[in-house]
């Protein structure tokens, strides 16, 4: 099983260069250093392809298309996060917050929040146990708050429920059409 890879670091920006420059030397097409770099990382050989053509974009921007998180903006993401969900305000409009209202900005936080909770649970949890033993009240964010919400696509009815529901509407067609009619509604 490939490994799940976060980003790229500088080496492996230069050997994907070299590797590059090596194939349009030699007039080989660029598939070959894309698998060869893929190969060398343990990634897909498209994931190496995307990364290529997203760093050529964004030189071309003079600006990074992908700014890595470091370890203190993560923990500076997770302490805001968690105290936010401390004070019962959502992730989403923490992370705006954060992010002065630019949109992209909040989007890279939020999904940088969500892949934490997924893919890094002991980070968050030690994150909400410091805040713990400063003497905040963080509540567990892989708990869900049975008082909260729901947000998202409500619930399905129960097959009983859904009977009775159809049965209630059928019975209003009838009188609707009953009336239309000028016939007494039963």
């Amino acid at each position: 099983m490939k490994e799940n890879h976060t980003g790229w670091t500088d080496q492996e920006n230069a050997a994907l260069l070299k590797c590059v420059l090596d194939a349009r030397k030699t007039r080989q097409p660029l598939r070959i250093a894309f698998d060869t770099i893929a190969a060398q990382t343990d990634r897909r050989p498209n994931s190496v392809r995307n990364h290529y053509y997203t760093q050529l974009k964004a030189a071309e921007k003079a600006e990074p298309a992908f700014l890595p998180f470091s370890e203190e903006e993560t923990d500076r993401l997770l302490d805001a996060v968690l105290l936010a969900l401390s004070n019962g305000q959502s992730v989403r409009s923490c992370t705006l917050d954060m992010a002065n209202g630019d949109t992209r900005r909040m989007l890279r936080y939020q999904n940088k929040y969500r892949a934490l909770l997924k893919t890094q649970p002991e980070r968050v949890r030690a994150a909400r146990s410091a805040l713990i033993a400063k003497g905040h009240r963080v509540p567990d964010p892989f708990v869900r708050d049975p008082d909260a919400p729901h947000v998202g696509r409500p619930p399905k009815p129960s097959c009983e429920l859904e009977a009775r529901i159809r049965a209630l509407l059928d019975n209003l067609c009838r009188n609707l059409l009953a009336l239309t009619q000028g016939e007494n509604a039963g």
